[in-house]
């Protein structure tokens, strides 16, 4: 499961919104010669080239959610790497730190939201399905993974961490050795299921800490981050590396399927090539997993730092059935992690009905795909609540805050 390094694309384009919130405003100019590491977008968050090379574009340009999104389309001299020119790690917090080094988790969030005393720090490092990332980066940086959690528990104080990994994962000996020294980090080992990752899962099963409606595992003193962002934390902090690349699994119908180290601006089609080609006619191709991914349609898409996986798909992987009326049977409300109501939130969405969707705290929604997966109706569910929970952010409508 060994991480393998491709070949750098004569092209990269990076969008300037690869997090949740407001797109980064370009530091950049047409013409402009970048280096390795060199900031080119800044606002709340902040992002990195990737290559170094000449800024032939920019412009709006497809992106993985399916929309349009500014961007800096550079053109890489030969797949040539100059020495990497990092931002000058000041003192401060390790939030100031995610910041400056453009650290986001998997759902585009920042590792550290608020100013709260955190305890425990919870770090998912479970799979999903056809994802491997998170066991390849284990297996492959496990000493990197452990410096990275050590100094943000240093940071905010917290006295004790867990790093969830599957019971048949091939990490799970290899961070229990790593972390023998470390009485106050625990690995602990949980079966295989689905959705393994959700935040407000993690705490209660393995904290005994529910977390509230409208509040967040902060507020019950529990951070909670991704085996990704800690490694990009390690590659910050002991190293002045900005997240200019993400380690994405390569599955489906692909000659070479795997684990491999991309930089972020890559083509999903470069990515493709470069582990093999398709194997057989390619119909569909899913960003981030086959049950809560998002279907493309364009393989000219980038990798950006969400991105954690690519499935490959042919014909006979897909089920076409057409969608039907729903009936309202509450399968999707039974299997909701969250205890959300997928099927009124679907409705609200779908009719732009978004203080609807805000009173039944569509925020909420992880997007795990297990509504729409067993569905007799076969209703784009995860897509019309995506879209439901864009016009709630757009409108700035907030759900109610709970206090705990």
């Amino acid at each position: 499961m060994k991480i393998a390094t491709i070949k750098t694309p004569d092209q990269v384009i990076i969008p300037l919104q690869q997090h949740a919130g407001a797109a980064c405003n370009p530091l950049v100019r047409v013409g402009d010669t970048v280096s390795i590491g060199q900031l080119i977008g800044d606002g709340e968050f902040r992002i990195h080239s990737s290559v170094s090379g000449e800024v032939t574009a920019l412009s709006e340009m497809p992106h993985p959610s399916g929309k349009d999104v500014l961007s800096v389309v550079i053109e890489t001299r030969n797949g040539e790497k100059k020495g990497i020119k990092p931002e000058e790690l000041h003192a401060g917090t390790i939030k100031s730190i995610i910041r400056e080094f453009g650290i986001v988790e998997p759902n585009g969030l920042s590792t550290i939201s608020k100013k709260v005393d955190i305890d425990t720090i919870i770090i998912n490092g479970t799979n999903t399905g056809d994802l491997s990332s998170n066991a390849a980066l284990m297996l492959d940086y496990p000493s990197e993974i452990v410096y990275g959690l050590k100094a943000l528990m240093e940071s905010v104080g917290a006295k004790k961490a867990i790093i969830v990994i599957e019971l048949n994962s091939e990490a799970l000996h290899v961070m229990r050795t790593e972390t023998i020294p470390d009485s106050n980090i625990k690995i602990v080992a949980t079966p295989t299921y689905y959705p393994a990752g959700t935040e407000n899962t993690l705490v209660k099963k393995f904290t005994r800490k529910k977390v509230p409606r409208g509040s967040t595992p902060e507020d019950r003193g529990v951070l909670v981050s991704s085996i990704a962002a800690i490694k990009a934390l390690h590659d910050a902090v002991h190293d002045s590396i900005p997240m200019i690349a993400k380690t994405v699994t390569v599955a489906g119908a692909v000659r070479s399927p795997g684990n491999v180290l991309v930089e972020i601006g890559t083509s999903v089609k470069h990515v493709i090539d470069e582990c093999g080609g398709c194997s057989g006619t390619p119909v569909k191709i899913v960003i981030n997993g086959a049950v809560s991914g998002a279907a493309q349609y364009s393989d000219e898409v980038p990798i950006i730092k969400t991105t954690s996986g690519i499935l490959v798909q042919t014909e006979s992987d897909i089920n076409r059935e057409p969608p039907a009326p729903c009936i309202n049977c509450a399968w999707c409300v039974d299997e909701c992690p969250i205890g959300l109501m997928p099927h009124l939130l679907y409705g609200y969405a779908d009719s732009a009905q978004f203080d609807k969707c805000a009173e039944l705290y569509i925020s909420d929604c992880v997007e795990c795909g297990m509504c729409a997966y067993v569905c007799p109706s076969k209703l784009p569910l995860v897509q019309i609540i995506r879209y439901g929970k864009h016009g709630v952010a757009e409108m700035g409508l907030e759900t109610v805050e709970v206090e705990v």
